[in-house]
Formats: structure tokens, C-alpha cells, sequence
């Protein structure tokens, strides 16, 4: 198991008591805050931290470009596609003539963005934001010739940290997933999620909770791949004991489930009738019976609405609910980002005691798609007694800093430092 201090961690075992039938967990919780503080990579947190990276905005566009009669949709871009590569932060199917609003997340760091609208040929009319919040495609800035470099969905990366609710070694690569969106039809929606990484030593499952989304307003879910990230587990599924690849949450709320085991999924591989358990696409050697390098797997689910309805519109990648499962204890934990952090999905495992929160989080939502993981063993940054080092160290763009003041270094995410992560 990874945790920096053994003692540490046997002492707080045996504060632990269970209740078997709900799996719920009782503890002193003014040790186990004093113990995940202690090994935290970050001596004093900003009681005002919720690590967030992302703000929302919302803007109207009215689709009337002149001379376009056909107007398909309007989209919030990243980016000028005329000039380099984009993705699609929000999108809306509308009308010539239509007005819309869209609402969309960009880091915190950032407030420029483009608006396009889309003909039914694929043609692109693009503009500027120049800090406006309403739009109409007319104008000298509006921009609709060149080499087009059609945008993609917009993609965010989530890291998440085993071990809760004590302190691991906060390398923050125990799974690593990549997830985007889009919407096909207003009552359609698509989420994309790429398991890339797997720095856990113990089985770990994971889920998707649609914030909002109830499971009754749900007709479908499919795979597109055909096949879920775990087919062919071997043995009895543990924290999700059914095939189905949908169920419904403690609250009613609809649950992706997208896998029992994350080594299987990423390398279906069993020696003597037990998983294999490596570090897979954590390290940069790879070391036998430790780890190894192998394909990120894919997964695309297509999730219909009852009755022609547009609740999946309003779905975006800072309030959707990716979460992990772990074993500790003899206790079944969710993992949350921190947004989410008491949240219990399908585990009942404390009594939801959020007036001893430790500001502490086990999970992190990085709005990038090329985000780099710390490797191994590195904390993702860390700052005690004055220093500061990890993963992403750069002075005043360093995780250690944002962490003690979340209105500084709150670009640390770009100032990797490159042995340290993979």
C-alpha cells in the first residue's frame, strides 16, 4: 500500500470501527485530521481552497450570419480554428436567425475565447470574444476563410489519489483519466473517457455520478466500442456487483459505471488466478513485477433522455461526478474531487461530518487535455518548512504555492518539470 508513514497509518487503523451492514465508518476525527495534515505535501492549506481551476461563463450568440442562409449550430471555441488547433468548450444547434445561450468552463487563468457559427456544410464563421458576452456575425472581425482545423471536443483530465481517508504519497497518478464531451442531439449526450494511467497498488473501481441528471431521465446507455473497460473480468465484481453499465445513485442521480478493476482494464492480465498489479504508464523505466508501459484504453458512452428531453444539455465536465472506489478497512471509500468530496454514490462509508474538513483533497480536476502526471513516487508539489519541490516546483507557478494561497501560482498546471512527470 502507498503511504509515507506505516505507524502513522496502523495507529489510525485502530481508531476505525465498522458497522457491517451499511459499511459505514467511525473515527476520531481530529487524529485522522492531524495525520493527513501532517503528510500532506502542503504544510498550511488556504482554508478558503476548494481547488478549483475552472470558472464558468455564459454568453449569447444570435445566429444570423449575412448572406448564410443555413445556419447548423454555434460553438465556444478555445481558439481561432483558422490559425491552429481548437476544441469546442460549449455548442448549441440553432436556426439562421436563432439566439442562444451557452454556458462553457475555462481555467481560471484564462477569459479569451471565440465563438463560431457552423452552416450546414461545415462552413466556419468565427470572432473574437474581445471581452464581449453577446454576439451577432456581423463585422469586420468576423473571420470565415483559410486552412480550417475542425475543433475537437473539449477534453479535462482527473487524477485521483488512493488511500483516503489517510495521506498516500499524493502523486496523484492512481488513476488517471481523460474525459470530453459532446452533444449530438439536444437529448443526447456523449462522454469520452480514457483510462491513461494506473499508480495504484490495490484494485480500484470508478464511476461517473451526472450531477442534476436523474436516473429517471435516462432511457439509454451504450458503449460505442461495443464492450465496457473491464470485459472479461475474470472473477466476482466487488464495488460494482451487476453487468449493467448504468444504475442509480444513493440520491436517485444517474451513475456511469465504468469499471470494477482499473489494471484489468488498462491489461487484462491474471498470473495463478490472481490480477496482475503493476504501476502501468506511471514510470519511465519499466521494472519487472513493478511496472509497465501499455496502451491508454478508450471508452465512449452514448446516453439517450427520455421523451425528447434537453436535461443533458445542461451537462458539462466541471459537474459531472468521476469518482473512484477503493477498499480500506474492510470499508468500500469513494474518492470525489473536492467539489464533491462527501459525496456518497453508491458506498455509504462515513457520516458525512464536513465540520472537521481537513481541506484536503484526494482529487483533482485539470482543465487540459495534455496535462502531465507527476511519475512514480513524486508528490505533485509540495511545500514544508519553506521549501518547495515535486512535479510542478517553478517558484510562484508552483502546485505548493497555490495550495497556501488559492489566488496564487493558479497556472501551476502549464510549469511541469519534466523529469518528474511522465
Amino acid at each position: 500500500m502507498k503511504t509515507t508513514n506505516v505507524a502513522v497509518f496502523m495507529a489510525s487503523v485502530a481508531m476505525l470501527t465498522t458497522t457491517v451492514g451499511c459499511r459505514k465508518m467511525e473515527v476520531d476525527s481530529e487524529l485522522i485530521k492531524e495525520i493527513t495534515l501532517g503528510e500532506f505535501p502542503i504544510d498550511t492549506i488556504d482554508s478558503r481552497h476548494d481547488w478549483n481551476l475552472v470558472h464558468q461563463m455564459m454568453v449569447g450568440v444570435k445566429a444570423d450570419v449575412p448572406g448564410e442562409n443555413y445556419i447548423s449550430k454555434v460553438q465556444i471555441l478555445t481558439g481561432n480554428p483558422y490559425q491552429g488547433d481548437t476544441e469546442v468548450m460549449a455548442e448549441k444547434f440553432a436556426q439562421s436567425g436563432d439566439r442562444v445561450t451557452l454556458s462553457f468552463e475555462m481555467p481560471i487563468t484564462e477569459s479569451n475565447f471565440w465563438v463560431a457559427a457552423v452552416s450546414r456544410s461545415g462552413k466556419y464563421y468565427v470572432m473574437p470574444s474581445n471581452n464581449r458576452d453577446e454576439f451577432s456575425f456581423v463585422g469586420s472581425d468576423v473571420i470565415s476563410n483559410g486552412l480550417l482545423r475542425t475543433p475537437v471536443p473539449q477534453i479535462f483530465t482527473y487524477l485521483f489519489e488512493e488511500n483516503f481517508p489517510l495521506p498516500g504519497d499524493f502523486d496523484f497518478n492512481d488513476v488517471v483519466l481523460r474525459i470530453s464531451k459532446e452533444n449530438p442531439s439536444a437529448n443526447i449526450l456523449k462522454l469520452k473517457v480514457r483510462l491513461d494511467a494506473v499508480g495504484a497498488d490495490k484494485k480500484i473501481a470508478a464511476a461517473i455520478r451526472l450531477q442534476g441528471i436523474r436516473y429517471e431521465d435516462v432511457e439509454s446507455v451504450t458503449i460505442d466500442e461495443g464492450k465496457r473497460f473491464d470485459e472479461d473480468y475474470p472473477t466476482n465484481r466487488y464495488f460494482i456487483d451487476k453487468e449493467a453499465i448504468f444504475t442509480r445513485g444513493n440520491d436517485g442521480s444517474a451513475v456511469i459505471n465504468l469499471f470494477d478493476d482499473a489494471h484489468w482494464s488498462l491489461n487484462p492480465l491474471s498470473k495463478d488466478g490472481r490480477i496482475v498489479r503493476l504501476h502501468y504508464n506511471t514510470t519511465k523505466y519499466e521494472k519487472e513485477d513493478e511496472s509497465a508501459t501499455v496502451d491508454a484504453q478508450t471508452r465512449t458512452y452514448t446516453i439517450v433522455a427520455k421523451d425528447d428531453k434537453d436535461v443533458l444539455s445542461y451537462v458539462t465536465l466541471s459537474n459531472i461526478d468521476p469518482f473512484i472506489m477503493e477498499n480500506y478497512n474492510s470499508i468500500n471509500m469513494e474518492v470525489h474531487t473536492y467539489k464533491y468530496k462527501y459525496t456518497q454514490v453508491l458506498w455509504q462509508f462515513h457520516t458525512g461530518q464536513t465540520a472537521d474538513d481537513d481541506h484536503v483533497t484526494w482529487a483533482l480536476l485539470i482543465p487540459s487535455s495534455s496535462f502531465r502526471y507527476p511519475v512514480e513516487g513524486i508528490p505533485i508539489g509540495r511545500y514544508r518548512n519553506g521549501e518547495i519541490f515535486g512535479a510542478y516546483n517553478r517558484y510562484n507557478h508552483s502546485f505548493g504555492q497555490w495550495g497556501r494561497n488559492k489566488d496564487n501560482s493558479k497556472d501551476w498546471w502549464k510549469y511541469p518539470t519534466s523529469v518528474q512527470v511522465y
